[in-house]
């Protein structure tokens, strides 16, 4: 399964990569590279780190659009394509978002990382939520556990079963940042724990079902 460049993310990523070059000389030595959970900045890196973080879309989006040619079970993405290009289109926006919120930041304006990332993911997890019943099996994409690759039927019911988890996920995470406290950051990320404790736990009783 062959996935083609679209123009226009490529365009997208070029434009953020372009803009950074013009922007670069003004940034400071050091550029914020993490937050706390109260969107305190709490580590700095040089600010060439800035070219890592502008050529990190460019380098998942080619990722993945080569890494369907080398999975043993390529042609499970001719069935899920829609998926899987869905989750390209939001994944390489994402870190474009992450990467721009480093330089403002750098550059003295107030951005709220607290709320701006909890609700970036809460968007990621509900929009990978959607279309994860739509998944086939395969070796690089979605949830890949023994149970699962050993049967399709396992497969199908786990990836329903686990839209619905990332989806509800998602609504945590956008609550936390609406809500913008570290308490509810901290529900959050534990709530994604808890869901992949339970999906791992309703594959194994799925596969133990059908197979004794």
């Amino acid at each position: 399964m062959t996935f083609k460049i679209h123009k226009g993310m490529i365009i997208l990523i070029l434009i953020s990569i372009v803009a950074t070059f013009f922007i670069y000389s003004n940034l400071p030595e050091k550029i914020p590279s993490h937050w706390n959970i109260r969107g305190e900045i709490d580590s700095y890196r040089s600010k060439s780190f800035v070219w890592f973080t502008a050529l990190l879309p460019l380098g998942i989006y080619l990722l993945m659009i080569y890494v369907p040619n080398i999975d043993p079970r390529r042609e499970s993405y001719k069935k899920h394509k829609k998926a899987y290009e869905i989750l390209m289109n939001i994944l390489v926006p994402f870190f474009i978002m992450i990467h721009w919120v480093a330089i403002f930041s750098a550059l003295g304006h107030h951005i709220s990382v607290a709320r701006i990332i909890p609700i970036g993911i809460g968007i990621l997890f509900i929009v990978i939520g959607n279309y994860m019943g739509q998944i086939r099996p395969n070796y690089t994409f979605g949830i890949k556990i023994p149970w699962t690759l050993a049967d399709e039927t396992v497969w199908r019911k786990t990836h329903r079963m686990g839209g619905f988890a990332f989806i509800l996920s998602g609504l945590i995470f956008i609550i936390s940042g609406i809500i913008n406290k570290p308490y509810s950051f901290i529900l959050a990320i534990s709530s994604i724990f808890v869901f992949l404790i339970y999906t791992c736990i309703y594959s194994y009783l799925e596969y133990k079902k059908i197979h004794g």
